[in-house]
């Protein structure tokens, strides 16, 4: 039995999951209400109010995750293979200019609240959310092994559900990057205030990616060019900041 906090334990946990929280991520997602923990999606308001002696409520070392996952996910990590998702609104300082602030405030509820539900209906842990974005994991030990697949769906049904929606959110430009490899993923942070997150080249590069997406595109990079590309993307490379070569990737571009 791996110590309870070592990068064994880690990448046990990482890649393969914990029965109670695979559980709750069928079950939480279902009740409404958000915000949610960003790790078993226990919902924090509404019928999340009755789970909370329970310990899903927001922690105090991070609002994001619930007080029962924090308390059990000690500091530390593991280097594990991870899809990194990442959607950005193009021209957000432009939105800015010409949209009123509380029509701004709303399409971007609504942007965040759209984009959230898709990562979650596809398994997604929400990393984070950046002003004008937002990124999430995608791991074995929570969406499977299929979890490449999973985050190419949710980047295709995320496009489709912004196209299918109401003229705000339809008219709304909105670049989506998926870059896979291996990254550290784990508890890090400040003394009393952790959060579960990526690091490395691989959400680099993701983000990297997310910059050169034009409105309705999505950019795939990693390990998706081990396999012909998905129907309607082509392929394409991109010189990237920090990057020595031009970085290889696959693009479905608007209109296809």
């Amino acid at each position: 039995m791996p110590t309870r906090g070592s990068e064994d334990w880690w990448k046990d946990y990482l890649t393969h999951g914990h029965r109670l929280e695979g559980v709750a991520r069928w079950l939480f997602p279902r009740l409404p209400a958000s915000p949610r923990c960003k790790v078993c999606s226990a919902p924090f308001r509404g019928f999340g109010r009755l789970l909370r002696p329970f310990g899903w409520s927001p922690s105090s070392k991070n609002p994001n995750i619930c007080g029962f996952c924090s308390n059990r996910l000690p500091a530390g990590g593991a280097e594990v293979p991870v899809a990194v998702f990442v959607a950005d609104v193009r021209d957000y300082s432009g939105l800015s200019a010409r949209t009123p602030p509380l029509e701004l405030a709303a399409t971007m509820s609504g942007f965040f609240d759209l984009v959230t539900r898709v990562l979650l209906d596809h398994d997604a842990l929400i990393d984070k959310y950046m002003g004008d974005g937002l990124q999430a994991l995608f791991l074995e030990g929570v969406a499977g092994r299929g979890y490449n697949e999973k985050a190419l769906a949710a980047a295709q049904a995320a496009q489709r559900s912004l196209a299918q929606s109401h003229p705000a959110l339809r008219d709304l430009p909105v670049g989506i990057a998926v870059h896979s490899g291996v990254a550290f993923v784990g508890n890090v942070g400040a003394v009393g205030m952790v959060d579960l997150t990526a690091m490395g080249d691989v959400v680099n590069v993701a983000n990297r990616l997310q910059g050169q997406a034009g409105g309705g595109e999505i950019i795939l990079g990693g390990a998706y060019l081990e396999s012909s590309p998905p129907q309607g993307f082509e392929r394409a490379s991109f010189e990237l900041k920090g990057q020595p070569e031009p970085v290889p990737a696959y693009i479905l571009k608007c209109g296809q």
